[in-house]
Order: C-alpha cells, then sequence, then structure tokens
C-alpha cells in the first residue's frame, strides 16, 4: 500500500450551514450524525484506514464544540486546528488561506477536501492513484438540469476552469466538481503564493473555487481531473440528502468499519 503518512490533510469546516440551519442551530454541520457517526468521523475513519497521519480542520462556527468532540488526535490522525475568526463574512476561499502557516511550516502533498462530504471509498483511491500529481475528481454523471452547479471545464483529462453557472450555458464540461483534490507541493506553494496577491486586491469573499480558477487562468499551474465513474457521493447541503447519505455512509463504514462494529447506519439528525 503507497505510504499517505507524508502528506496533509486539509478540510474545511468553518460555515454554519444556513441550508441546514434547522438542524445546526447548535452545532457544525460536519457533526451531524449519519450512519450512527458524525459526517466528519465517517471522514476521518477512512482517512486513518488509508495511511494517513496528518488532518487540518478550518473551524469558525460553534469551533469551541468541533474541537471538543474530536480533540487533537483520531485513532492515529494528529488533528491541527486553524480558526476563521471572520468565518460569517468570508468565504471558504479564505479559510484555505488561513492554512498557508500550517502548511509552510512542513509542506508536503495535500489531500484537500470539504468536511460535508460523504463518498464511496474508491473515490479516495480514484484521486490517490490518478498518474497526474494535480487532480480533481468529477462527476461526469451528475444531472445536467438548469440548476447552478460548480463545473469543470476541460477535456482530455485536464481542467480548464472552474465555473459555477447553469450547465446550458457552458461547453466543453468534464463533469460536476466533487470537491476531493489532490495537490502537489509545488502546486500549494504556487496557489499560497497567488493568494497573497488576490485576497489584497479582490477581498476575501471569492469561494475557493473562484481562486483556484482564476489561477488556472493565469497559467501558472496545471489541474487535471479524474471522472467519479459512476461511483456514489453527497454534499450535504439539503433535508433531501440524508437518505443518499446513509447509503454512502454504510459504503464507508464497511471498508474500514471500527473494530466489533457490526451495526448497520441509520440516520439520526
Amino acid at each position: 500500500m503507497t505510504d499517505f503518512a507524508h502528506f496533509q490533510v486539509i478540510i474545511l469546516a468553518a460555515g454554519c450551514s444556513r441550508r441546514l440551519a434547522h438542524l445546526t442551530a447548535d452545532k457544525p454541520k460536519s457533526l451531524l450524525h449519519i450512519g450512527g457517526k458524525s459526517i466528519i468521523e465517517h471522514t476521518l475513519n477512512l482517512l486513518e484506514c488509508k495511511g494517513f497521519r496528518r488532518v487540518c480542520f478550518v473551524v469558525g462556527y460553534r469551533r469551541e464544540l468541533f474541537m471538543q468532540t474530536l480533540g487533537n488526535r483520531h485513532g492515529s490522525l494528529h488533528i491541527d486546528y486553524v480558526i476563521s475568526e471572520d468565518f460569517a463574512t468570508t468565504e471558504h476561499g479564505w479559510s484555505l488561506y488561513l492554512t498557508a502557516p500550517v502548511w509552510r511550516r512542513d509542506p508536503a502533498p495535500v489531500l484537500f477536501m470539504d468536511a460535508d462530504n460523504l463518498f464511496d471509498p474508491g473515490l479516495l483511491d480514484l484521486a490517490l492513484a490518478a498518474p497526474n500529481d494535480n487532480v480533481s475528481l468529477v462527476d461526469d454523471t451528475m444531472n445536467r438540469d438548469d440548476r447552478e452547479e460548480e463545473w469543470v471545464i476541460g477535456a482530455n483529462g485536464r481542467v480548464h476552469a472552474l465555473a459555477r453557472a447553469r450547465y446550458s450555458e457552458l461547453v466543453d464540461v468534464a463533469g460536476g466538481f466533487v470537491g476531493i483534490n489532490r495537490f502537489s507541493r509545488a502546486f500549494m506553494q504556487t496557489l499560497f503564493e497567488f493568494m497573497d496577491s488576490f485576497f489584497d486586491s479582490h477581498g476575501r469573499t471569492f469561494k475557493y473555487e473562484r481562486v483556484i480558477d482564476a489561477l488556472l487562468q493565469s497559467g501558472s499551474v496545471t489541474l487535471h481531473y479524474a471522472a467519479t465513474e459512476g461511483r456514489p457521493w453527497v454534499n450535504v447541503n439539503h433535508q433531501d440528502d440524508f437518505h443518499n447519505a446513509a447509503e454512502i455512509a454504510q459504503l464507508m463504514r464497511a471498508n474500514c468499519p471500527p473494530p466489533g462494529d457490526t451495526t448497520a447506519p441509520m440516520i439520526s439528525a
């Protein structure tokens, strides 16, 4: 098995999740329980099972509860925290930028993820096994209706742009942006240096996809994509997402079950 202990995992978990406000009044969304464990615990269990050893969370909303719940270790995972004091008035592009001092202490390749995703463990394998150093997963089966989604624009495995728009307004769509990314040390160094000037010039209210897209347009980096090949995933944003999330949580637990765990996942908000 490939050794991922040298990787730095960065997970953004600062937001307050207004779309699920009826469930997140007293806790961050990633602490909601699906399948008997919190969303983020499913992810941490899988990361530990795959051999990762370092995770850095960006926290903001109800951060004391988040940090108290997870502490500084999860099994063999060491956990660092970066606090976004102004999470309510900034976007998650700024949250990512706040991790630069932690990353620069020990520059390493990065697995970059959102805290509110549940996914078939095979998706993580696809991102890690991709032949290119810098890769984002895309869902080439995503429903292409008129809703605004985050789309990856590209061809022949190379990302040309990230765009949030109606699918009908775009060309060369490779698929929907999943939120699981593997970036090289050189990519991260270039990204953080780009962010230094980007936020000075444009302010802190940009999602990280907009910042990465701007970096791509500068020509400073090359990013590739890998298709999900039909494997399921869900970004838990709405009440309707919980049904699919429970099924995926079962996949994650089956792939890396805790010792003695024989329970079937159930939904509990």
